[in-house]
């Protein structure tokens, strides 16, 4: 006897093709911003590192490799932004892993105030405080794409 086969849930993107347009183009600006962010902070730590600065004193010398530290930090978190925000790009695109606009926890819509606040969540504000609450990452609760 086969085994059942768990039926295939189809979701469906909250918003019109035409709104969904609008979306991309918010991402796309914003995915530009942060690689020109990225750019800028990786030169200003390779400066540093370059002895483009050339500190006088000692305490200056730490400070520079403080700043390096920190903008190469930095550097990495816009990173993860411009990944989620091509992730986002995906959902709108080819509807991948589930489609732009639902939370990937719930499944519900997330609310348009927390999109325009932050484009590429994944998360609904319940989605968020799940993850929270329960020390997970957001990996944790990514589905796979």
């Amino acid at each position: 006897m086969p085994k059942p086969v768990a039926p295939v849930i189809i979701y469906k993107s909250p918003f019109p093709a035409d709104e969904l347009v609008k979306w991309r183009q918010i991402l796309l600006a914003k995915r530009h911003e942060v690689t020109d962010d990225i750019a800028g902070l990786v030169k200003d730590a390779m400066d540093a590192e370059d002895g483009h600065t050339t500190p006088n004193h000692i305490a200056e010398r730490g400070s520079d490799a403080d700043l390096q530290d920190l903008s190469l930090g930095v550097a990495g978190e816009e990173k993860d932004v411009v990944w989620q925000i091509d992730r986002a790009l995906r959902k709108i695109d080819a509807n991948r892993p589930i489609p732009f606009g639902l939370c990937e926890h719930t499944k519900e819509v997330i609310a348009k105030t927390r999109l325009q606040l932050i484009p590429w969540t994944p998360l609904s504000i319940e989605g968020a405080t799940h993850m929270e609450s329960n020390n997970l990452t957001l990996e944790d609760l990514l589905i796979e794409d």
